[in-house]
Formats: C-alpha cells, structure tokens, sequence
C-alpha cells in the first residue's frame, strides 16, 4: 500500500510508484481527471495523499481506495470497483466533500453491497424453485464476501494512513 502521511510535506521523487492501478488520468502537473459511473468525470488539482488496492489472485471482483486533497482544501474519496465477471462493467464512486473527516466517512459508508452484479435468471420458467434457491444462496454469499472485502481495504488503508 502506498500512503503519505497528510501531516507532513509532500515529497515527489517516488510519484511514479503512487499511481493506483487504472489510475485517475494525471494530465499536466497535478490535475487529476477521475472517472464516475452515471456521471461526468472529475477534473481537479491536488495531490494523492493514499492509495489502497485490495486486488487478491482469483478474487472476481475488488476495491481500490484513493484520497486526494484539492488545492483549494477540499478533499475527493475515491471508491473503483473492478470485476472480472463476464458482461459486468467496473463502477466509479467519487465523493468531493469538504473536510477529511467526510473523506474518511465516505470510505466508511460506502455500502458494498451494491458493487455486486446480481447475475441471477429469476424469468428462467425451465428453473425449478431449488435451482433458484441455490442461485439466491450463492449471490447471498458473492455479496457477504464482497461486504468482507471492501471493509479489509478500508480498514487497511485507514490504519496504514493514520500511521503516515
């Protein structure tokens, strides 16, 4: 995980290493374009002041956690979740808010639930009531998984950038 602790000056000589993975379109200087689902992207100036990517081999689908702060002090909470499930598309929550402790809020609130494609053929008539059991059980299961995930990155990143 790569965090800077947001006490202290930024230094750059290793900002090449800082880039998270599909990482936000860094154009000239420090303007940062991030991408959200349903909506325009973002374009901004600041700095990333952490970063977590909680992709583990095998997984279907995994967070990545960015914080930037703006240059006019206003910070951008960034949640990207990737799949590799087949048709399902990766999403973008960005949350601008004002302060760091609704950044941090916004990483703490984010329900993950909704970050699972519910894949299921329920209007499948060939589909006996077990099979659509077991189909509801394993999207139960995909959800608590994901739900359990989401919050091992967050509470990696919070720890790792409250230790600077």
């Amino acid at each position: 995980m790569n965090v800077i602790n947001v006490y202290e000056a930024m230094e750059r000589p290793d900002a090449a290493s800082m880039a998270p993975r599909h990482a936000a379109r860094q154009m000239s200087g420090n303007v940062f374009t991030l991408r959200r689902s349903g909506a325009r992207p973002l374009s901004f100036s600041g700095r990333l002041l952490g970063h977590h990517n909680g992709y583990r081999v095998g997984t279907p689908l995994w967070h990545e956690v960015n914080l930037y702060q703006m240059d006019d002090g206003r910070y951008v909470a960034d949640i990207r979740v990737f799949t590799k499930a087949q048709g399902a598309k990766d999403q973008f929550h960005v949350a601008l808010v004002d302060s760091m402790e609704e950044a941090l809020q916004a990483f703490e609130g984010h329900d993950a639930r909704g970050d699972v494609p519910a894949d299921l053929a329920i209007d499948d008539e060939a589909m006996s009531p077990a099979e659509l059991l077991v189909q509801a059980a394993t999207l139960k299961a995909r959800v608590a998984d994901c739900v359990a995930a989401y919050r091992s990155v967050v509470a990696t990143f919070l720890a790792e950038l409250n230790r600077g």
